[in-house]
């Protein structure tokens, strides 16, 4: 697994969802659509969880709960963002982790893989919930990997 490249990916996931708080809290609508809000707190619980695994971590129930109102909301996720770079920087990413439950069962997956999906569980969350700014008349952020690489990496 390639510590460098999933910590580029992690930066742009913090500048991506940055962009995607900027547009939410122009537009009061949208943080208030019940959609984006769950989906909102799916994201912020998954980074968690997946993180604290990949550092060899319990699962802790009691902090996967819906956060309300929205600025706590978007404190945590900045939060579960830089706990998951601090993550990739600190753990072996080929360290396995022994996981309770999987398709057929326990297993064991690398850390850096639980990473990964981190990352990309997010990704594909935040495409959804663009989807749904469109939908509910808001043109989402532009905030493709290569958009970010372009603009130089901010």
């Amino acid at each position: 697994m390639n510590t460098e490249l999933l910590l580029e990916l992690a930066r742009h996931q913090a500048w991506a969802d940055a962009a995607h708080w900027k547009a939410l809290r122009e537009n009061a609508a949208l943080l208030e659509d019940a959609e984006i809000r769950t989906r909102l707190n799916h994201m912020l619980m998954a980074t968690k969880m997946l993180t604290g695994l990949a550092r060899g971590e319990a699962p802790d129930p009691a902090g996967m709960k819906a956060i309300e109102p929205a600025d706590g909301l978007e404190a945590a996720m900045q939060k579960a963002q830089s706990d998951l770079a601090a993550a990739l920087e600190a753990v072996d990413p080929d360290k396995m982790i022994a996981l309770p439950r999987g398709p057929q069962g326990p297993w064991e997956a690398p850390a850096g893989v639980l990473l990964l999906q981190a990352i990309t569980h997010s990704q594909h969350h935040r495409g959804q919930n663009a989807s749904r700014f469109r939908q509910l008349g808001v043109t989402p952020p532009m905030t493709d990997f290569v958009v970010w690489y372009a603009l130089g990496r901010p």
